[in-house]
């Protein structure tokens, strides 16, 4: 069974997947859990994975790997999910994986993996600042307009962003003027539909 663990984005996630006993090949959500950051993470992740293998009737020992996003993110619910991660995955004899956040959400965001569709992570980081990364590419940090200004207009990019309300207003219309995508929220998979 697989527990995946994401404290660095606001809406935090935790997730229960096993085998699909009809497929092997494919991966079956058991139990999924989603709370926003209240910084209360050392009080809630034991609760939660307790209820979610009680509701499954499962077990601690039956989690043999651990998925965690290590981040970027908030330093103190980051540092917190990755620590329990650790923890659980040395006490467990369970193996442990991780993806970055820019990983995350260009997976959350569950694009055709067709000629055509590109995409581009945008995260805070910290003050004015952003980090952006193009598919695969070296991660940018600097000020949101210099960073795009670097990259095309291209009705084939779409845009993943996890940014405070500021930098959204200013992300808006350089969206536009670009002829990018915005792959919203709402649009996003959850963390256990996205190791699905």
């Amino acid at each position: 069974m697989i527990l995946a663990i994401n404290t660095a984005q606001p809406a935090h996630e935790m997730a229960l997947l096993r085998e699909n006993p009809s497929n092997k090949d494919e991966l079956e959500l058991i139990s999924e859990k989603t709370w926003t950051d209240e910084r209360r993470d050392v009080e809630n992740l034991v609760p939660f994975l307790q209820k979610m293998l009680e509701e499954a009737g499962l077990e601690k020992s039956d989690i043999t790997d651990i998925v965690v996003v290590k981040g970027p993110g908030s330093f103190t619910s980051l540092r917190t999910g990755v620590a329990f991660a650790n923890a659980l995955a040395e006490g467990l004899h369970a193996k442990l994986y991780a993806l970055t956040s820019f990983a995350l959400l260009r997976l959350k965001a569950a694009l055709p993996a067709e000629p055509g569709y590109s995409c581009l992570v945008i995260l805070h980081a910290g003050r004015l600042d952003v980090g952006v990364q193009f598919q695969d590419d070296p991660i940018r940090v600097g000020p949101l307009a210099a960073l795009l200004n670097d990259y095309p207009h291209d009705t084939g990019i779409h845009v993943v962003a996890e940014l405070p309300e500021a930098l959204r207003e200013e992300l808006h219309p350089l969206i536009l003027e670009k002829k990018w995508t915005l792959v919203e929220g709402h649009e996003l998979q959850t963390l256990g539909e996205t190791l699905m």
